[in-house]
């Protein structure tokens, strides 16, 4: 109603007054970064309290025009400039944030739960994005109050599951994921993943997890993290390791051509423990888990015994399936596991897991990287350890195979005196 007697000096006084707005609050944004003494006035003034006032004032301004557009159409153009001014506002609170654990408390008590969830919801990126800054603020530390509300609220975990959302690429957003990555850092990943483990959100929290491990922290992020950025609790991968051999049947029904719905977020975990277990100087806990590796290897055996890989297998039966995939990241982490450690070697041998290694060494053109770890996993595996290097010098020849691509070649492989191979060029088939 009242917009509706406007007339258009009005209408050009308040867009005026929302542009001034939106450049005093930048300036005090741009005034306090890293200057506490700046932060401390601003807090002590109550403009604290007045920003916050101004999100709340601006958000109710942009949802009323976008409200009367039909009735107003030049309303339309205060919806952008509020937004401004919310980007603004949001960017000054989270660098009154930092480190101030007065002010986060503050913060958390105006916007938890209500104005949070509101703004997530915004069709603006770049408030979703410093609204994720201020969560991350508020919870990357330990002991904070704020990260034990979320965790044991409904609409907290609610806030979570529309961080880890904002996650997904290609359209990721900065600040969500140092969010969730603050989350993970305080060991509070066991929460989160069974917040989210019933549908595809957990795929995000793990892609988030494999990035960070596989990732080198750059020095901003190490001074944005702090004393929490050294790496990753080594409990986030026992609990892993735990889920894995709880779920082992997902990952052989998977490598043997069986259907298992729940099977991707198993194989993902093992993606990530393969590579976790190959940084030794940061998870010794997790590459000396004898009872990890004891899982794997039994896995990797009922797998090859269910479904060998044979030689002169066709070209056309083998495709670069979760098969292939699978048995490769099995391997993987017989490899890490295996390196420098004898009792883990001798492991592997007593539950027979060298000979079925061994069967992975096979020549394949769609699948180059199972044979590749499996000889490096035979050389952890010999490495000061005779036992071992017996298994391999007991082996004998018991025949030659000749497969489709090398009779195309022209090349043919026989036995000499002695058991010994001997490579012979022939004339190669014609093709049809």
């Amino acid at each position: 109603e009242i917009l509706s007697k406007f007339t258009q000096r009005d209408f050009d006084t308040v867009t005026v007054t929302i542009i001034a707005t939106t450049n005093n609050i930048r300036l005090l944004r741009n005034s306090d970064v890293n200057l506490p003494r700046n932060q401390f006035l601003q807090v002590k003034t109550g403009l604290l309290d007045t920003i916050l006032d101004s999100v709340y004032f601006y958000h109710d301004v942009g949802t009323k025009c976008h409200r009367v557009k039909h009735k107003i159409p030049y309303v339309l153009t205060y919806t952008p400039l509020c937004i401004e001014v919310i980007r603004a506002a949001l960017q000054l609170t989270s660098n009154l944030c930092v480190g101030n654990h007065a002010v986060q408390g503050a913060v958390w008590a105006r916007l938890y739960p209500t104005m949070f969830n509101t703004l997530l919801g915004s069709i603006d990126k770049q408030v979703k994005n410093f609204v994720c800054s201020i969560l991350f603020h508020c919870t990357a530390w330990n002991g904070s109050s704020a990260l034990e509300e979320i965790m044991n609220g409904e609409e907290g975990k609610e806030m979570m599951r529309s961080c880890i959302g904002l996650c997904q690429a290609p359209n990721s957003l900065e600040w969500a994921q140092l969010f969730v990555e603050g989350l993970i850092c305080v060991e509070r990943f066991i929460n989160v993943y069974e917040i989210c483990k019933n549908d595809n959100l957990v795929f995000t929290l793990l892609e988030v997890l494999s990035e960070k491990v596989k990732t080198s922290p750059s020095g901003d992020k190490k001074q944005l993290f702090g004393e929490l950025e050294s790496a990753v609790p080594v409990t986030t991968f026992l609990f892993l390791a735990k889920l894995l051999a709880r779920n082992r049947q997902h990952i052989i029904d998977l490598a043997t051509g069986s259907e298992s719905p729940e099977g991707e977020v198993t194989v993902r975990i093992l993606h990530i423990l393969a590579t976790v277990t190959g940084l030794f100087e940061h998870y010794t806990r997790i590459t000396n888990n004898t009872p990890f590796l004891e899982c794997v290897v039994k896995i990797l055996n009922e797998i090859n015994t269910k479904q060998p890989i044979k030689f002169d297998q066709p070209k056309g039966e083998v495709s670069p399936d979760g098969s292939f995939g699978i048995r490769r990241e099995l391997i993987r982490v017989i490899t890490n596991m295996s390196h420098k450690n004898k009792d883990h070697q001798d492991k592997v041998r007593l539950l027979g897991g060298v000979h079925t290694v061994l069967n992975h060494c096979v020549v394949d053109q769609q699948n180059p990287y199972l044979a590749q770890w499996s000889i490096v996993a035979l050389r952890m595996l010999m490495e000061d350890n005779p036992e071992n290097q017996d298994i391999i010098r007991g082996l004998q020849s018991q025949n030659i195979v000749n497969n489709d691509d090398m009779k195309k070649l022209g090349i043919e492989v026989t036995k000499m005196d002695g058991d010994k191979p001997r490579v012979a060029v022939v004339h190669p088939e014609p093709e049809n």
